[in-house]
């Protein structure tokens, strides 16, 4: 395994969830306060927020998807496979996620404010690179 590159500082539970929900108000389109394993569907969700855990349950990133890409339902899951095949750490560090299902006419620049929202409540990055030193 590599180093490890997707460190968070929340565990994701149903009450973080919940507080989460609340955040995002009346643009949420489904409650659904558990993890999905890696691999499996999401739902039929078009526009969502999603958060990656690590083994421990940690949130390690914060995501959205884009609501001007053409996603067919379960847009998370659809996301997450994306960010997997690209990505060796976050294969080998993210087993599970949670999402935040949206409403299908919820706003772009909305899905963007909740997203900076969601990854600043818990304390994760929108962007996570690793800085080389030479």
């Amino acid at each position: 395994m590599s180093a490890l590159v997707w460190q968070g500082v929340a565990t994701m539970t149903p009450e973080r969830y919940a507080v989460l929900a609340s955040l995002v108000g009346r643009w949420l389109e489904e409650y659904r306060d558990s993890p999905i394993w890696i691999g499996e569907d999401s739902g039929n969700e078009r526009r969502a927020i999603y958060i990656p855990v690590n083994g421990e349950g940690v949130a390690c990133y914060c995501g959205r998807t884009r609501p001007e890409r053409a996603l067919c339902g379960g847009a998370a899951s659809v996301r997450i496979r994306q960010h997997i095949a690209e990505s060796r750490s976050k294969r080998e560090e993210w087993p599970a996620y949670w999402v935040l299902p949206l409403r299908a006419d919820t706003p772009a620049v909305v899905v963007g404010e909740l997203e900076r929202t969601v990854a600043a409540r818990l304390g994760v990055p929108l962007v996570n690179r690793r800085w080389r030193r030479h």
